[in-house]
Parts: structure tokens; sequence; C-alpha cells
């Protein structure tokens, strides 16, 4: 069977190094040591540079390696993602450049999902609403707007 391909904005990843939340924290780390492997993972330029401008030195060489060791692939920014971009914007997070950028990278690349554990911006209905509509009358793939959990982490909420 074919693996889905996901993409995993810059939050999945902290969130594995970010004890201050500790259930986020723990799905995180088991979901990317026990899940992951079962999808095909993506994150992109956009990811690599916010990770880079994590004030942590330490930090971000500890999510480097995570991606490294996953040997997740990092998608490149095109001309047409930041017209896509601007479009969500306009519609549904004006003041959101990044994360407007991380949905319309996923919708380029024709992912089957966006992981996130951004509820404000990216994983709540209105947002999921908004883009569902503006891709399917611009001619994108369907994508899915999910958290960890709803990709097999949520059996790690208890432990």
């Amino acid at each position: 069977m074919k693996k889905l391909k996901i993409y995993l904005d810059t939050s999945v990843v902290s969130a594995c190094f970010d004890a201050e939340k500790p259930l986020r924290y723990r799905i995180s780390q088991k979901w990317f040591k026990n899940d992951l492997s079962a999808f095909e993972p993506f994150v992109s330029t956009l990811t690599l540079q916010e990770i880079e401008n994590t004030p942590d030195k330490k930090l971000v060489r500890k999510m480097m390696r995570l991606l490294d060791s996953h040997a997740i692939t990092a998608l490149p920014m095109q001309e047409e993602i930041i017209s896509l971009a601007a479009l969500y914007r306009k519609i549904i997070i004006p003041n959101e450049i990044n994360d407007s950028l991380h949905i319309a990278i996923a919708s380029h690349y024709g992912t089957d999902a966006i992981v996130s554990w951004n509820f404000k911006h990216i994983v709540n209905l209105k947002t999921i609403n908004a883009i569902h509509a503006i891709n399917q009358r611009y001619g994108y793939k369907f994508l899915e707007i999910v958290t960890v959990e709803s990709l097999g982490g949520d059996k790690y909420a208890g432990i």
C-alpha cells in the first residue's frame, strides 16, 4: 500500500523538544519514534529556516538531527506557493505569513495532509473550511489538516 504523503510544519518538529507542553512533547516524541515510518514525511525549506532562526543553537542541532535521522525531504519554495499563500492570507489568515506558506507548500506539492500543533492559525475549523474551499476552487488536491494525534499519536496521550 502506498504511504500517505504528509507535510510537517515546524510546530511538530519543535514539539519533540518542548517539555513545557508535556502532553504534546510525549505524543510527538513517541509518534516520531514509532509511527512516522508509516508515512512519507516532508518539511520545507521554510521549516528549515524557522528551525535555524531558533535562538538556542543546541536545540537547532537537535531538531536538525531529528529530521536527518528520519531522512525527511525538504520541499523548496516556488513562486506559485507564494501566490497561493497570499490568497490564503487574503481570505482567512491575514497576518500569518509563515503559516499561510506552510499550508500553501503542502497544497502545492499535493501532500495528503499538513500536520501541525498550531490550533490558532492552522488546525481549526474556520481555517480548514476556508482552505478546502480555496483549494477546490483553484484546482488543488483536498488537503487534510490534522495533528499528530490524528495519525496514530492518540495512543500515546494516556501513557
